[in-house]
């Protein structure tokens, strides 16, 4: 097991680390991806304007600011690792919080709703803290998680995005990530009790230009000279994804995120 300072020596140095300039321009172009189809599904939920939030990996902050200014009359904590970008003073029933949510221990019973996204496949004790929610959500209270899939890739489907999308999978590996959670996550819902856990899938498409598109140029653009550099792609086979993407030759639908909520009894 990763203790407390291994784990923020390997968050801080890794590929997603705060600390590269892009990442911020990164996280928001995921925002505008992704919101979406968050904000929809919690605006198919009771949310109550009263209601105590926990936003697990707060990331750069828009979730957060979205549920303090829906829960005006209740609270948002922005938990993550690295909080830097987490605007504090933004709204006053906001707070940002430092926090491994592998070692952290919220009081029980504190949120009506705990809210994640793209964080718990990025912790080893992902079914641990995944358990520990229901002991810091309130009886009725609501649970919901968010990861992405990314498919196999296979001979007769590959395109010049896939050897980005195995060396991404392989440098999360390295990070203590797991990939291929996702696919279990949702039946992991259901083994915690959760009652009326739904699923939802949102294809992350390369190529068709929008939000998802111009993450994946991001992530690309961030992340490809370092898994070149650390050999998990070759130099050749990232200039031949930016050469069909400069010549639209690609359009790829390997991701998906993976949105799962429940109800605590």
């Amino acid at each position: 097991m990763l203790t407390d300072e291994s784990r923020e020596l390997t968050y801080e140095t890794g590929f997603l680390s705060k600390d590269r300039p892009s990442e911020l321009t990164r996280l928001r172009a995921l925002e505008r991806s992704m919101d979406p189809t968050a904000i929809a599904i919690l605006e198919s939920l009771p949310v109550q304007p009263d209601w105590h939030s926990l936003e697990m990996g707060a990331g750069a902050g828009s979730m957060a600011y979205w549920l303090a200014e829906r829960c005006a009359a209740g609270s948002v904590i922005a938990a993550d690792l690295d909080p830097r970008y987490i605007e504090a003073d933004r709204l006053p029933n906001l707070e940002s919080a430092k926090v491994d949510l592998a070692f952290h221990e919220f009081p029980a019973e504190s949120f009506d709703l705990v809210h994640g996204r793209i964080v718990l496949s990025h912790i080893p004790e992902r079914e641990e803290v995944l358990r520990k929610t229901l002991d810091w959500l309130k009886p009725q209270g609501w649970l919901m998680v968010e990861d992405m899939v990314v498919f196999p890739q296979h001979e007769g489907t590959r395109s010049a995005f896939a050897p980005f999308l195995e060396a991404l999978t392989r440098s999360s590996a390295l990070q203590g990530s797991d990939a291929t959670w996702s696919r279990r996550m949702p039946n992991s819902l259901v083994a915690l009790g959760l009652l009326d856990v739904q699923l939802r899938t949102t294809p992350m498409v390369l190529g068709l230009g929008g939000p998802s598109d111009d993450l994946w140029r991001l992530s690309i653009e961030q992340f490809g000279p370092l898994f070149v550099e650390r050999g998990t792609m070759t130099q050749q086979q990232l200039d031949a994804l930016h050469a069909a993407l400069a010549k639209g030759e690609l359009l790829d639908f390997s991701t998906v995120i993976v949105s799962a909520w429940g109800r605590r009894p």
